[in-house]
Parts: structure tokens; sequence; C-alpha cells
């Protein structure tokens, strides 16, 4: 039977040997101590880590834009938007700034002024 329960400084080293296995080429090692809401392990009988987890807090800059505009009204707005979010991110201490798109111009616009896509996310590293 499984349990969970909140991950401790003495999980670390064995989730930092389970991500080192399989995780180190999709994505850095958690820092799970730090900005997350909570983080947690569940354990087998034998009190070994099945997985780890948590739920990070994270800051996703959400823009509405008036498409009626021409594109260079519209990507001066964008970038004052940025600027403006980004600045907020920082001052909060966020690590990175999230944003999602469907509008492949805008993701490849996005992309071009630093960020990277992870999957269907974009991430700006702050």
């Amino acid at each position: 039977m499984l349990k969970i329960r909140a991950l401790t400084l003495d999980d670390i080293d064995k989730i930092r040997e389970i991500h080192s296995l399989y995780y180190k080429d999709e994505f850095e090692f958690p820092d799970f101590m730090n900005n997350f809401l909570c983080s947690f392990s569940v354990l087998d009988c034998c009190d070994r880590i099945v997985s780890a987890g948590g739920v990070r807090l994270i800051a996703e800059s959400v823009v509405v834009t008036d498409k009626r505009f021409s594109t260079n009204d519209r990507r001066s707005a964008l970038y004052q938007v940025l600027d403006a979010s980004e600045f907020i991110a920082k001052k909060a201490d966020f690590s990175s700034l999230h944003a999602v798109t469907e509008d492949e111009k805008w993701k490849r616009h996005l992309i071009s002024v630093g960020f990277h896509s992870r999957g269907s996310l974009l991430v700006l590293d702050l």
C-alpha cells in the first residue's frame, strides 16, 4: 500500500537520483523546498520513494489585445505589458514568467524576445 507525506530534506537526494535517471534531459531538477505551495513524496510499504511532486507557484502573463489595431501598435503594447509583467514577477521573487498562445505569429514573436517553448507553454526566465 502506498502512502503520501510531506517531502523532507532527507528525500531530496533520492528524488535527485530518480530525476537524473529519467528526467534530466526533459527539465531541470525542481527546487521542491522553495516556491512550492506544498511538496510531497509517495512511498511504498518499505518507505522507498515511488514518486514526488508538488504544486509550484508560477507567474503567468495574461494579455487581451484588440486585434483591430495595427500590428505595430499591438507589438508596442505587448512590449509594455511584458515589461510591466516582468517587473512585477521579479518583484514577487518569481524566477520565470509563463505565457500560452495559440497564435503562431505571436508565439514566434514571444520566442524572438526571449521566451522559450516548453511544450505548449512559453517561458521567460527572469
